[in-house]
């Protein structure tokens, strides 16, 4: 009888090792998974734009009182460019994603930025209508309100094409499609590529056609940022 107890003992000793064991080989297991995942995603790399300003013309003019686009080396992740004039300060960013416009009001009267009669002029000089950031990617297709920016004030917006937002039958969301290809092959064959933003400005009853002209300048591949929280 004693021999027999001392069994049922020792194979109950064993058995909740055993249930000791296991769960702490599934935690040491997801850990290991978790960090060769995140080795994973640390050399993955990404396709990477560097897009210029590199002219503007007002009304088909390239010289009316303005300066040309100057880089803007403030920021350690992003290179942005200037473009001054009598009317309005104004700084661009541009990549695959869009443009980034931030507008300064420096004249004394309302400027109004007529988004729907914009244009954005693809690689292939195809036209798009402009989707703004303020606007919600499911009202793409309706009609979009000009926006008045009063003397000294300022607006920022990032400009998207209406036709490259649609929405997905699988997420249940509208989804964005690059402006440009993000499979590194493809891309390189985009460099020296020019893109065009029209967009036509009113200013005291009086309309001026802006062009702005970015170039892609370079084509490059870096490391993906991991998440480490999720491995």
């Amino acid at each position: 009888m004693k021999r027999s107890k001392l069994k049922a003992l020792k194979k109950g000793v064993k058995m909740k090792r055993a249930y000791l064991i296991i769960p702490f080989a599934i935690i040491l297991l997801l850990l290991t998974s978790c960090a060769t995942t995140g080795e994973e995603q640390a050399t993955k790399l990404v396709t990477k734009y560097d897009i210029a300003l590199t002219k503007v013309s007002r009304g088909g003019d390239e010289t009316t009182r303005s300066k040309a686009p100057v880089a803007d080396t403030t920021l350690v992740d992003k290179l942005r460019y200037h473009y001054d004039d009598e009317f309005m300060h104004t700084i661009w960013y541009a990549s695959e994603n869009g443009f980034e416009l931030t507008l300064y009001n420096a004249s004394d009267k309302n400027i109004i930025l007529d988004w729907e009669k914009g244009l954005y002029l693809d690689y292939d000089n195809i036209g798009h209508r402009l989707l703004i950031s303020s606007t919600p990617d499911s009202e793409k297709d309706k009609p979009q309100s000009p926006s008045t920016i009063p003397p000294r004030s300022n607006i920022t917006e990032i400009i998207y094409s209406a036709d490259h937002t649609n929405p997905s039958t699988l997420l249940g969301v509208y989804v964005r499609t690059p402006l440009l290809p993000t499979e590194y092959k493809k891309a390189v064959r985009f460099n020296g590529k020019e893109m065009k933003i029209q967009l036509p400005v009113r200013i005291d009853n009086t309309t001026y056609n802006y062009e702005f002209t970015f170039k892609i300048v370079g084509v490059r591949q870096e490391q993906a940022k991991s998440n480490l929280l999720f491995g």
